[in-house]
Order: structure tokens, then sequence, then C-alpha cells
């Protein structure tokens, strides 16, 4: 599967495309182009629904790659605190410069809004950032834990996790109590758990990049043609919506199942040492800024209307549309968490030499 910076390389581009995969996500989910498939079973929805389910896998994948190399990694609470320095970064730097230009709805903003800034973490602000802070807290116990566990108590855990976190969602047509869609600890720690299995004792199944493809490619068929289905059924009365809509959570099965397929297919690329790999190792430490910024509370919601996403909806432009857009919105996170970067790198160097 590669060693060394050439398979360093391989995870880092999975990185990006994950990132990517929000970034398109949020592009139709929040511009107003996600529409019912009850209400509209056209070839551009239909594609947008296929599309959707390429990349419903994105929030998977990031957990996966953390606890496939955190099982074995050094805890340091710094790294979190770095995280959540970051996160406030983004909270508070965002909001004051839309402010300042008048741009987006800051300035009528209540103290609720305004709390959401100040305290990022604790209000949800970035509920992945939120999410995964708590799960970076129980790593230590996490991998003390597992190591302790022989293979099949392994296998259990997870199956009784799937229990809990995923099956029944993915099998019951009705509103289930306890199902936050994956939207919290409780399914990151599911797929910790899954990604320490991996690294312990790999998936036999997934042998080959060809069946891991398979298995991504096949699990986001079976999502679209469920939600299809559903939708038809639904427009002859039968209450099927609500089941339409769940292939494209999180925590659903066929999510879940696309994921690690990609994440094995990804190990299995071979990028060659050179210009390629040294491009990618780059620019993926400056991927989360990415998200950091087009999700943020002061212009999710805005920077689809700034790209003009409701003049091509209804058109097949809307695809060069989202491709160009998708593309200035990556770039431009990474060219600001860059700037981020130098920015905290240099007070740090300033922290050290006054205590030194």
């Amino acid at each position: 599967m590669g060693k060394g910076k050439a398979r360093a390389a391989n995870i880092e581009l999975l990185r990006i495309t994950a990132m990517v995969m929000v970034v398109i996500l949020h592009y139709f989910v929040k511009g107003g182009a996600d529409i019912s498939l009850v209400e509209d079973t056209g070839a551009i929805n239909l594609i947008l629904w296929a599309l959707k389910g390429l990349c419903i896998v994105t929030i998977n994948l990031y957990v996966l790659i953390s606890g496939y190399f955190l099982l074995e990694a050094k805890w340091k609470i710094s790294r979190l605190i770095t995280l959540w320095i970051q996160a406030m970064f983004y909270s508070i730097g965002v909001p004051v410069v839309c402010f300042l230009f008048g741009l987006g709805e800051v300035r009528n903003w209540g103290l609720y809004d305004w709390l959401n800034v100040i305290f990022p973490v604790q209000m949800e602000h970035y509920w992945f950032i939120t999410a995964y802070g708590i799960l970076y807290l129980f790593v230590p116990a996490l991998s003390a834990g597992v190591k302790q566990l022989t293979k099949k108590q392994h296998q259990l855990v997870i199956v009784g996790l799937l229990l809990i976190f995923s099956i029944p969602k993915t099998i019951l047509p009705v509103l289930i109590p306890t199902d936050q869609y994956g939207y919290d600890f409780g399914w990151f720690l599911c797929l910790f758990m899954i990604a320490a299995y991996i690294r312990m004792y790999e998936i036999p199944f997934l042998s080959n990049k060809r069946r891991s493809f398979g298995v991504y490619f096949g699990s986001v068929a079976g999502m679209w043609l469920i939600s299809v289905v559903c939708a038809c059924l639904s427009r002859k009365g039968l209450p099927l919506a609500y089941m339409m809509d769940m292939p494209y959570c999180h925590n659903h099965f066929l999510v879940l199942t696309a994921a690690v397929g990609l994440f094995y297919a990804f190990r299995y690329i071979k990028i060659p040492e050179g210009n390629m790999a040294t491009m990618i190792c780059k620019i993926s430490p400056y991927t989360l800024g990415v998200y950091l910024l087009h999700e943020n509370l002061a212009i999710r919601t805005q920077w689809q209307l700034w790209a003009g996403i409701e003049k091509v909806r209804d058109s097949f432009a809307l695809f060069p549309h989202m491709f160009l857009t998708v593309v200035a919105v990556f770039i431009a996170g990474v060219m600001i968490d860059f700037v981020r970067d130098c920015i905290f790198k240099f007070f740090i160097r300033m922290w050290k030499q006054f205590f030194a």
C-alpha cells in the first residue's frame, strides 16, 4: 500500500477529497439547490442526489482517518487546544470582518448569535469540532481499552454500537428519538472503534482496490435507489418521505460502508514521491481551514448567494458553476488558513523567545 511519504500522500489526498466533498454538499444543500425527490424527479435533481450520495461519506472519512492514526499516536492536550484556538480564530474573525464591511446579516445579530461566535465549541458553532474534541479527550482511554479487547470482543462492541446508532435508523421508516443523524460524539465513538479494528485486524473482504471502490459505488447506488423508490411510493400516498432522506445521514449503514470502502480504496492508491506528492502533503494541513471558513455562522448560507446559485439551479449550467464555485471556496480557504498558520507560528516564536 505504499510506504513513507508516498503512503502519506495517499491519505492526505483523501483528506483533500473529503473536504472538497464537504464544500460540494454545502453548495447545493445550503444553497437551495437541494430539492426533495418527492417534488422533483427531473434529470438535474436526480444527478444532484447521486452526487450527494458520493459526497455524504465525508464526515465518516475524516473520523476514520483520525481514528486509524490516533490509535497509535502520542496523545497531546496541546493538539486539542490548538484546534480550539484555530476554531476561535475563524468563529470570531469572520464575523468581525463581515461586520466591518457590511457583509451578510451580521449587523442584525442578537446576543445568541454572538455567543456562538465567542464560545464556538460549547455552542456548536462548528458541530464537527465539538464532537471531534470530545472524542479526542477520550482517545487515551479508548486506545488503552481497545488493546485489551480480544478480536471477538472488539467485533461485539462494534456490533453493539451499530445496533444503537445505525441499524435501527437504516431499516425503520419512522423517527427514532435517540437518532442524532450522526452529528454527535456517540457516532464518532462508533467510527473510532471501526477505525481501530481496521488498524489492528484489517477487513479481508476489502483486500484490493477494485473491491474497495466497488463497495463505495455500490453503497452510493443503494442510497440513491432507496431514496428514489421511497420518493415514488410517497407520491402514491405511502408514508415514506422520512425514509427517503435517511440514506443521506452520516450514520446510515450504507453511508458507513461507502466510507469504509473509499477509505480502503485510497490506501491502495500509490502516489510516487515527487512534486505531486509534495504538493498534496503541503495543501492537506490547511484543508480544515476551508471548513472553518465556509461553514462560519456569518457566511454559511451567504457564499452560495454571492456565487449566484439561484441563477443556474434549473439548468445543467449548475454543474460547471458548482465546480468553479467549489474550487474558488477551496482555494480561498487554503490560502486564508496558510496566513492563519503563519500568524500562529509567529506568535509561538515570540512566546518562546520571551520565556527563553
